[in-house]
């Protein structure tokens, strides 16, 4: 029986799983010290929601990209956009979300646009993948991860995306670096309770995009937060004490 623990990895806005599994290497690096490396695997492809694996000692790290090319011009660069707009160019190099935004729409609007398709993608990986132990998330997928995490948890948040009859059991734990709170009036049922999933909040104290206010917001939504904070801005921090810290929370769910 394979009793590594197993983590759903999802990505920020406008990257893809590919992207993320490069942000989150020196995180991997700290886990291959303890390795067994005749064990490890790649066996799926890193494009479109098609999930991979890496299969380590102490857990299983599996990547999945999300089903919405990100285009709008607030949140990719120019040559990201063409080659979202090229079909010749591999998935891998293609911006991503878990939700999308248009110029239209204002922060009174219910919907987060695409939110429940993405939802269709990650719940066939949960129950096809799965069961999975915890989520990391980064970025935009850490929200998403925070919002995932209390709807496993309880299923009377939108009862209509998962109800008491999906399969998977809640997250033993969860884990966001520069998660925050989307700003959707839909916002308010989703976070409306405390989550008790122990979970990990990564703070960067410089981070310009998701400011250390909108992330302790969203860590407030969950009862007894740990948190990592470092230095760094919008990023997955690499350096020793911030590997050590996540391998230290990680490990008390081994």
């Amino acid at each position: 029986m394979d009793k590594k623990l197993r983590i759903l990895c999802l990505h920020g806005m406008a990257q893809n799983a590919t992207v993320f599994t490069k942000k989150t290497a020196d995180i991997r690096k700290k886990v291959n010290k303890i390795a067994d490396f005749g064990k490890s695997t790649l066996p799926f492809d890193f494009g479109g929601t098609h999930p991979f694996s890496l299969s380590l000692f102490l857990m299983r790290l599996v990547y999945i990209t999300a089903p919405h090319l990100s285009v709008h011009p607030d949140h990719t660069s120019e040559t990201l956009r063409e080659v979202a707009a090229d079909p010749t160019a591999p998935d891998e190099l293609k911006p991503y979300g878990w939700w999308v935004y248009t110029d239209d729409q204002t922060p009174d609007d219910e919907p987060l646009i695409g939110f429940k398709q993405s939802m269709d993608v990650v719940k066939d990986v949960l129950i096809k993948q799965g069961p999975f132990d915890g989520v990391f998330g980064f970025s935009q997928g850490a929200s998403f991860a925070s919002i995932l995490t209390a709807m496993l948890e309880d299923r009377n948040i939108l009862p209509d995306i998962i109800d008491s009859h999906f399969e998977h059991p809640p997250f033993r734990f969860a884990m966001m670096a520069a998660s925050f709170i989307p700003e959707r009036s839909m916002s308010s049922r989703l976070f409306a309770g405390k989550t008790t999933t122990p979970s990990l909040h990564i703070i960067g104290e410089r981070d310009a995009m998701i400011t250390p206010d909108q992330m302790e917001t969203l860590a407030a939504t969950f009862e007894n937060p740990a948190f990592l904070r470092h230095t760094g801005g919008h990023v997955i921090p690499g350096n020793a004490a911030s590997r050590n810290d996540i391998l230290a929370f990680v490990t008390k769910f081994t």
